[in-house]
């Protein structure tokens, strides 16, 4: 399944495309997230998922506004992250080498922590939507 996600802060080009797909293919990586981009499998399902189910959002569109944009960052840092998974996957064990990972892996934990939780939010949201919970999801940082 191929996707995308246009930067919601982002100024769509004036220009006019044939479809919302030559759009994307023809816009700057800084304001596309495409399925493309992520490179391993796992990392791939995680960010469509929370794609997929942000497409099932609905309710006061300041709200949704909000939670799109934290999904926005959350895609932009999870496909950033790809090259510290990457290093830290295929690090060799030496002496020392810990303490030069130990920093990173703790904040590849700590950014999954808040993507799983956002992503569990959006999730709760979806299946039992309510403003509350829309609020809620859009409220989490």
């Amino acid at each position: 399944m191929t996707w995308w996600m246009w930067d919601p802060a982002g100024t769509v080009p004036s220009r006019r495309f044939r479809s919302e797909e030559s759009l994307a293919s023809a816009a700057p990586a800084s304001q596309v997230v495409r399925s493309a981009d992520f490179t391993c499998p796992v990392q791939r399902r995680r960010a469509s998922a929370v794609r997929s189910d942000f497409l099932s959002v609905t309710g006061d569109p300041a709200q949704v506004a909000l939670v799109e944009r934290r999904l926005w960052t959350l895609l932009v840092a999870l496909r950033r992250s790809q090259s510290v998974r990457d290093a830290l996957a295929t690090a060799a064990p030496r002496a020392g080498r810990a303490a030069l990972v130990a920093e990173p892996s703790r904040e590849l934990a700590e950014f999954d922590r808040r993507f799983d939780q956002f992503a569990d939010a959006l999730r709760v949201l979806v299946t039992s939507p309510s403003p509350e919970q829309l609020r809620h999801t859009a409220a989490l940082d």
